[in-house]
């Protein structure tokens, strides 16, 4: 647990545990307002993950009754599949952007397959398909996922005032939806900006959805010389800064793909030739590889739209360069 001073407002960060997930683990805030006590994102529906929290609100002198908000940035497993559980043993209000209430899934079986008929569009060998149908959390937490969209959620838009000195800002790319939280003294940036790593720009089930695009015009709206607050890892000392960063690596990741369209190829095909700060892409397990191919894909549309390569049908989709 840390507890962050800024200016008239305390908070306190608790490491809530991800367990077989490479981040570690996510950090849930929590603060005092008016009626009660308010958390931003809430965790991973996991025994260890609701122990963490229960003990780390315990230890701030919280008790689960006395939660009255909470404001979840991205529909995204390890943000949100814990709040079923906060809603059994509190009656928390449930706030989240509008714009991922859309994407309220209610056939998890349609949803997974939109991913696997289109990877496997962009040449994905059927071993990874499989291996990553196995893996996806929407698998693994099926039945969590199932429960909270029952939830009565309040949908939030973007510049909306959301009460305890917080407005809610929409910044689409790791999600249609994503949401950020900004106070006069930071932003509660969920995965939008992380300090150590760029956040997983893929491709989304959503027709006409341009995620890097998306991504890199949101990103312009946290470009703001004042501290932030990520899901995972430390405070970002100057969010500008980073935000310089990771501009510059998505234009390198431009960049290095044109090199390597020498030739007609596959997004699986260009995910293999790119270079990954993680290490070499077939040294990666099926999930990492399905992050990488999605991130390649996203940037191939991207330049797609651009008009600087095209898409060429056969019995799987071929990028070339113009």
């Amino acid at each position: 647990m840390e507890i962050f001073h800024r200016h008239s407002m305390s908070f306190e960060r608790l490491k809530v545990p991800l367990p077989g997930m490479e981040l570690g683990h996510i950090n849930v805030y929590v603060f005092r307002c008016s009626d009660g006590y308010v958390l931003i994102d809430a965790g991973l529906a996991t025994y260890d993950a609701a122990l963490a929290l229960i003990r780390g609100l315990k230890s701030l002198g919280v008790k689960l009754s006395e939660i009255s908000k909470v404001f979840i940035t991205h529909l995204h497993a390890d943000h949100i599949t814990l709040v079923q559980f906060l809603s059994e043993v509190a009656s928390p209000d449930f706030y989240i952007g509008k714009e991922e209430l859309r994407d309220t899934i209610t056939s998890f079986d349609e949803f997974i397959n939109k991913y696997i008929d289109e990877y496997k569009r962009h040449g994905v060998p059927a071993d990874i398909l499989e291996a990553f149908l196995k893996l996806h959390p929407m698998s693994r937490f099926r039945k969590a996922y199932e429960d909270i969209w029952k939830l009565n959620w309040k949908g939030v838009g973007d510049g909306e005032k959301v009460g305890c000195g917080l407005e809610a800002v929409w910044t689409p790319g790791h999600t249609p939806g994503h949401t950020v939280y900004v106070t006069k003294f930071g932003i509660f940036t969920g995965d939008h900006v992380l300090p150590k790593i760029t956040p997983n720009i893929s491709w989304y089930p959503r027709p006409g959805f341009n995620p890097l695009k998306e991504y890199l015009s949101s990103l312009k709206k946290v470009d703001l010389k004042t501290r932030g607050f990520p899901a995972h890892g430390d405070e970002i000392p100057n969010l500008s800064a980073r935000v310089s960063e990771l501009l510059k690596h998505h234009e390198r990741r431009l960049n290095e793909i044109l090199k390597v369209l020498q030739e007609p190829l596959t997004t699986y095909q260009v995910a293999k030739r790119i270079s990954w700060d993680a290490g070499a892409f077939d040294q990666f397990n099926a999930y990492n590889k399905i992050f990488a191919i999605g991130e390649a894909l996203s940037h191939l549309i991207y330049l797609e739209e651009a008009g600087v390569i095209r898409r060429v049908e056969k019995e799987v989709v071929y990028w070339v360069r113009l």
